[in-house]
């Protein structure tokens, strides 16, 4: 029998937990928002312009909309110490539930493989924000060399233990000796405050031909405009640059990057099923997964690019 939303999302609702629980030291109780003393103005990390509409505020930190490029991004953003901290002493549930075989996250795992493969790929691979190691041990059994970065000192302790060549550091502190024919973030570069900054030293580390994948939320998905603050895309304080299609292609370009392949992935259907239906979007009871009746089915939402997540392919100009 097929899960109902409810099912399914029960199943990761520890994940959600877990975060926000992590958000309770660096939130002022009079207010409800983070303390000033972990955060900083910015200006929009795609355009760099300083305009910008407010939209909502979500467990503690407020989210912004670009008014040049329609970037959503927080605005006070938490500074680099301050994330580095949180990073480095969160929970690791999600390497729990990946561990425990969720077939959800190999799916994506390896429909993100097949997408490098097409290219004729093969050789190196670094996974940034690799966690507990299980998206390398899917490249490894397709025979990658695999290498990975994590910060979380439990999660890069389980990767370690499973023979990836793993770092626990940030990326601008690691000295390679090698290049890399691809380079990985699976939900990560949305935690990342400067991605330009980002992309460029990524693109410095990859062999000739290499590429570099990541999935990301996005800000231009369905569920994401109807939901809103109900969404659990906006978590406050993790989620900082939340990209659409254009904006990740208009910060790829700027970095000197072309866009080789984008697709979305996760419909959300069952989430804005329940919404649509005035119950909880999580705890709703539907079963109905594949359509909204009468507007859009899950294959023509994809299409579209208006998925819960983007998965993105670049590549050097």
């Amino acid at each position: 029998m097929s899960q109902t939303v409810k099912e399914l999302h029960d199943q990761r609702s520890k994940l959600w937990k877990a975060s926000i629980a992590s958000h309770e030291k660096y939130i002022n109780p009079r207010d409800g928002l983070f303390k000033d003393e972990f955060l900083e103005e910015r200006k929009c990390p795609v355009c760099d312009k300083t305009e910008y509409l407010s939209i909502f505020t979500k467990e503690g930190g407020q989210y912004v909309k670009c008014s040049n490029c329609s970037m959503v991004f927080l605005n006070p953003v938490f500074t680099d110490e301050a994330l580095t901290d949180y990073y480095k002493n969160n929970h690791s549930v999600q390497s729990e539930l990946v561990e425990d075989g969720d077939p959800f996250y190999e799916n994506l795992y390896q429909l993100g493989l097949d997408t490098i493969e097409t290219k004729n790929l093969q050789g190196s691979i670094l996974d940034l924000g690799c966690s507990s190691g299980t998206f390398l041990d899917l490249a490894k059994n397709r025979n990658w060399e695999t290498n990975g970065i994590e910060l979380n000192v439990q999660e890069f302790n389980m990767a370690q233990k499973k023979n990836h060549h793993v770092y626990n550091d940030l990326l601008e502190n690691i000295k390679f000796e090698k290049k890399f024919d691809a380079i990985t973030l699976w939900d990560v570069f949305e935690h990342i405050k400067n991605g330009g900054f980002y992309l460029n030293m990524m693109k410095d580390l990859l062999a000739k031909s290499g590429v570099i994948f990541m999935q990301i939320p996005s800000s231009d998905s369905l569920a994401a405009k109807v939901l809103q603050e109900k969404c659990n895309m906006f978590d406050g304080l993790e989620h900082v640059n939340l990209y659409g299609v254009s904006t990740i292609k208009w910060l790829a370009e700027r970095c000197g990057l072309d866009v080789l392949d984008i697709k979305t992935v996760i419909s959300e259907i069952g989430v804005l099923n329940n919404y649509l239906n005035y119950e909880d979007p999580y705890s709703g009871n539907t079963d109905n997964k594949t359509e909204i009746p009468n507007l859009i089915n899950a294959n023509e939402l994809n299409e579209k690019l208006m998925g819960y997540k983007i998965q993105v392919l670049l590549g050097e100009m």
